[in-house]
């Protein structure tokens, strides 16, 4: 027993209204494949400027979470270690360090450096009195848990910016988007 449609192409094969290459599947022809190329090329260039905005804001995001991260370290080691901890920024090298001295010492020993993305920059530092002497900015944090406070500004050229803020009188550190 022959399929319906089966038979109904047999009826056209047999009445010549069929040729051989038309069994129902159609290819493409050269003009749709260059307007769906044409249209997918199209997307991407409207997409591609908004997903580097997204790029970058996270990359700078993520820079902040890791500097206040490491600012908190320091103030927890100040309090664990009873000692001054300092956390420097060389804003050229895009390095911050982190320093200790015990109470009383004037020089600092270099503990450890962390890099930061050569496109991320650290800048208005407001700083209050510092008991250790740095070359550059330093946020100090102290064995009772205070600090000399202050706040920095982490930016972008393109991609908005965070404020970390240091507390004074507990040393605590907050991160605030900036925009």
């Amino acid at each position: 027993m022959a399929w319906k449609g089966e038979k109904e192409r047999t009826r056209m094969w047999s009445a010549g209204k069929m040729s051989h290459d038309d069994h129902g599947s159609h290819g493409f022809s050269l003009i749709e494949l260059i307007v769906v190329l044409v249209i997918i090329s199209l997307l991407t260039a409207l997409a591609t400027p908004s997903l580097t905005k997204t790029l970058q804001r996270m990359e700078l995001k993520t820079a902040s979470k890791k500097i206040s991260a490491i600012l908190r370290f320091c103030r927890s080691e100040s309090i664990n270690k009873n000692q001054v901890t300092l956390a420097s920024f060389d804003t050229e090298a895009h390095l911050l360090s982190i320093l200790s001295a015990e109470l009383g010492e004037e020089k600092p020993t270099l503990e450890r450096s962390y890099p930061f993305p050569q496109e991320v920059e650290v800048d208005r530092f407001e700083v209050g009195k510092t008991l250790i002497e740095t070359s550059h900015p330093s946020f100090e944090f102290y064995p009772n848990g205070g600090s000399n406070g202050g706040s920095a500004v982490i930016r972008r050229e393109q991609g908005g910016a965070f404020l970390i803020q240091v507390d004074f009188l507990t040393g605590a550190v907050k991160l605030e988007d900036a925009r």
